[in-house]
């Protein structure tokens, strides 16, 4: 009986000790496997928290700005919110004239492509950025201007018309003399054509090249070119610029070597419509 008595506390030792092990909450914080995993799902619910408060605050943020947006995008602006840079001459008062656009008027109905063609036309410029900004509410235009550097007529619907002429031919009426700084160079450019645009500004940009100072340029109604400088009366280039650096070439040639008496007088006409073979005409003395 002690040995079975033993025994069965034997037993009965073995089994409590087992079953106070298994049921031990240490067991299961200590294994590696349950305690990633319990860590791998706390870290997505965090994850999918933060995400919910991003979208929350980006869509909040989102409509605010929309709604401010609009707001300014519609509500019209006056001429106190245009702002012009680039030009000390052209003001915002004439950005509005020239514009052909009524103000005051809401943002989203200005056109900036329509606007830079407007004022690309009426006004002396030769590039302009227009911007929109919407906070605060305004309209902001830098300016290129064009400066003239020869004064120039041209033949008009209703016939002779004044006018200026930047370096590269661009044609302004004198009405916007009061807009821009007015040519100072004592050369003018008479029957300005657009076909003859380019070169006339290619002798513009050469004329330092001809060894005698420039004084008109001549766009005959047949559009042939003709030159006034100080030792030539005229100088006839013809209606063709291909031969262009050889005329101007002989241009040089002939001012450095014939006698300043012979060509410096009232008529003395160059023709050089074939560089090759200048002629040169003096008049006769009675």
């Amino acid at each position: 009986m002690d040995e079975s008595a033993n025994g069965e506390s034997s037993v009965r030792s073995i089994n409590k000790s087992n079953n106070k092990k298994s049921s031990d909450p240490l067991l299961f914080k200590t294994n590696p496997r349950i305690e990633r995993r319990r860590r791998i799902n706390v870290d997505q619910r965090n994850k999918q928290l933060i995400q919910l408060w991003r979208i929350i605050i980006f869509s909040s943020i989102t409509s605010g700005l929309g709604i401010l947006l609009i707001h300014n995008g519609w509500r019209p602006i006056n001429s106190a919110q245009i702002h012009v840079k680039g030009s000390s001459k052209i003001d915002r008062n004439i950005i509005i004239v020239a514009s052909e656009f009524k103000f005051p008027r809401p943002l989203f109905t200005i056109n900036p492509k329509k606007l830079e063609i407007n004022l690309l036309r009426n006004l002396p410029i030769k590039n302009v950025q227009i911007r929109r900004l919407l906070i605060p509410p305004s309209l902001e235009i830098e300016l290129t201007e064009r400066k003239p550097i020869v004064y120039a007529d041209r033949r008009g619907p209703k016939g002779k018309e004044l006018g200026m002429l930047d370096i590269y031919g661009y044609w302004m009426p004198i009405s916007m003399s009061s807009l821009i700084e007015l040519p100072k160079k004592d050369i003018y450019v008479e029957g300005w054509m657009p076909i003859k645009k380019e070169w006339v500004s290619i002798i513009l940009q050469n004329k330092e090249k001809l060894g005698s100072p420039l004084k008109r340029i001549i766009v005959n109604p047949n559009s042939e070119l003709s030159l006034k400088t100080e030792d030539f009366d005229l100088i006839h280039l013809g209606s063709s610029n291909n031969n262009f650096n050889a005329q101007i070439k002989a241009i040089r040639q002939l001012s450095k070597n014939l006698p300043s008496d012979l060509v410096r007088q009232n008529g003395a006409i160059l023709d050089l419509k074939d560089p090759s073979k200048p002629e040169l005409q003096i008049p006769k003395i009675p």
